[in-house]
């Protein structure tokens, strides 16, 4: 229960952007404009370590069940 509740509270939070330019970098280099391509490398970013997780979770899953007797 209290995974879940954690959970929400995560999912409540506003998304953050991944990658900040340093305080530096951001005074002296002017802003970039977001394209398209941009966009669908966090899209891919994203969804390759949502899927990782998911790969990693039912790994350990595997690992936590009891071996069966008689079964491969």
């Amino acid at each position: 229960m209290r995974q879940f509740q954690s959970r929400q509270q995560q999912l409540k939070q506003p998304v953050q952007e991944t990658a900040r330019p340093s305080a530096s970098a951001s005074a002296s280099a002017p802003a970039r404009e977001v394209t398209a391509q941009d966009i669908d490398n966090e899209m891919l970013d994203r969804a390759a370590a949502l899927w990782t997780t998911r790969r990693i979770r039912s790994f350990f899953l595997l690992l936590e069940r009891p071996p069966r007797a008689g079964q491969r």
